[in-house]
């Protein structure tokens, strides 16, 4: 399915600390809060889903004046912060929360973890201060190679049986039109997708004709074509 190149986009870490996901994504999430919040003298942060930290360790380091608190669950953190909690993301988790209210949550491939991502969201737009803004991202099940998936083994390309094995637990698909209904529920204005995270360069030959034929095939009245192997938003 993948060549070569794919063994260098999983596995990687920041200064020790495992990348639990593509690390583009990490990439382009750091990119996104540099060109946006990089001026700002003081940010308070909360990373919803840390892992390791590696991406909340990245922002500390970047930006040593601004509050990171993280949610270490499942107890997987390996760094310090201004505060740690463990929150279960599919209760209401945002009653744990006081007077502490974020300008920017990081929720970074966590969604498709979740039972209710509806109430995640209304959790989460509850703990963001007005104009709050929400980083988030999750497994695009909309690309040409998840189609090719559906065809041939009846899901997404990091879901059905082998998606739940091998990603630890993904039990909910979040296509783009469903999370922009979840986010306008959920409180949220504005939704911005960033297409930077692409999986065609990755693939394999063989994935590359079943992804050509399926274009020949259906291509003329296929929707929304693309190539995104992660959606990466912001949100307002």
């Amino acid at each position: 399915m993948f060549n070569k190149k794919a063994n260098l986009v999983w596995g990687r870490v920041y200064k020790g600390l495992p990348i639990r996901s593509d690390y583009r994504v990490h990439d382009l999430g750091f990119d996104l809060i540099q060109s946006n919040f990089g001026e700002r003298k003081s940010l308070k942060i909360l990373d919803i889903a840390t892992g390791s930290g590696a991406f909340a360790q990245r922002i500390i380091d970047s930006f040593p004046k601004w509050t990171v608190d993280i949610n270490d669950f499942e107890k997987q953190a390996l760094i310090r912060a201004a505060k740690r909690f463990s929150l279960d993301l599919n209760g209401e988790f945002s009653q744990k929360f006081s007077n502490s209210k974020y300008d920017l949550i990081v929720a970074i491939e966590i969604l498709e973890h979740l039972e209710n991502p509806w109430n995640f969201i209304r959790n989460i737009r509850k703990i963001l201060k007005p104009g709050g803004t929400l980083l988030i991202t999750t497994p695009n099940v909309d690309s040409l190679l998840d189609r090719v998936f559906y065809i041939t083994e009846g899901h997404a390309l990091y879901f059905g049986e082998s998606g739940y094995v091998n990603s630890v637990g993904h039990i909910t698909e979040v296509p783009d039109w469903l999370f922009r209904k979840v986010a306008e529920n959920g409180g949220f204005n504005s939704v911005n997708l960033y297409d930077s995270v692409d999986s065609e360069p990755l693939l394999g030959i063989r994935t590359r004709l079943k992804i050509l034929l399926i274009r020949l095939l259906f291509g003329w009245r296929m929707k929304n074509k693309n190539s995104r192997s992660i959606n990466v938003y912001l949100c307002n």
